[in-house]
């Protein structure tokens, strides 16, 4: 469990609380571990994690398993659920990325590993800041968003809402080295932007890939 010395006063960590039956399927999301993009990111996202690590949008917690010392939070409440049970997650808070409930300066590493789709373009900006806000001089980010140049993307137009859609690697990346970031890294999954046509990893930035992870260390 972590300490009051963490969190500011709006935040609620532990073990979330439920009830019987509220718990969905999960087995469509849990297969995406199981797949060639993600299993190529696992090793160099794995890499970069040291020190305290925040796990931005945890889900059930595939990236939080990758740091004993993961604070996974996640909007969703079921999730965590899951990554309790799954032996995933191990210190859980309910909130939104939005609002983060932690002091300043907190972090030495932050997870953003697919939280920006479900984030509206107009909120970016907030996002990025709270990111920046609890992350240490010298901390680290590893963000990854949906490329809108995707083949992907392309086909899938009717499916991007205020929900879902995708949002520019390059628009991200500026954004960040205005707030001070330096980067350090590029991985893309996908050269033709499909998951099932040359899905694994490349590191480099290719903008057409179904998406994008980039390392930045905060100056």
């Amino acid at each position: 469990m972590v300490g009051g010395d963490l969190t500011s006063s709006a935040g609620k960590l532990g073990r979330p609380t439920w009830h019987a039956g509220e718990l969905p399927d999960f087995s469509a999301y849990e297969a995406i571990t199981e797949q060639e993009f993600h299993k190529g990111q696992v090793g160099p996202i794995r890499s970069w994690i040291h020190g305290l690590v925040l796990d931005l949008g945890a889900n059930f917690g595939r990236f939080s398993a990758l740091s004993p010392s993961t604070v996974s939070l996640d909007i969703g409440r079921r999730w965590l659920i899951r990554g309790i049970d799954l032996g995933n997650v191990h210190r859980a808070i309910v909130g939104s990325a939005l609002a983060l409930p932690f002091k300043k300066q907190r972090f030495d590493t932050v997870l953003a590993l697919g939280i920006t789709e479900h984030i509206p373009s107009d909120s970016m900006s907030d996002f990025l800041d709270e990111v920046t806000r609890v992350t240490k001089p010298g901390g680290r980010l590893v963000i990854r968003t949906s490329s809108p140049y995707a083949i992907f993307a392309i086909l899938r137009l009717r499916m991007w809402n205020d929900y879902l859609h995708p949002y520019s690697p390059l628009h991200l990346r500026r954004q960040l080295l205005q707030r001070g970031w330096h980067q350090v890294g590029w991985m893309s999954s996908g050269l033709l932007g499909v998951t099932r046509i040359l899905p694994r990893t490349v590191n480099s930035p290719v903008l057409w890939a179904r998406s994008s992870s980039q390392v930045f260390i905060l100056l």
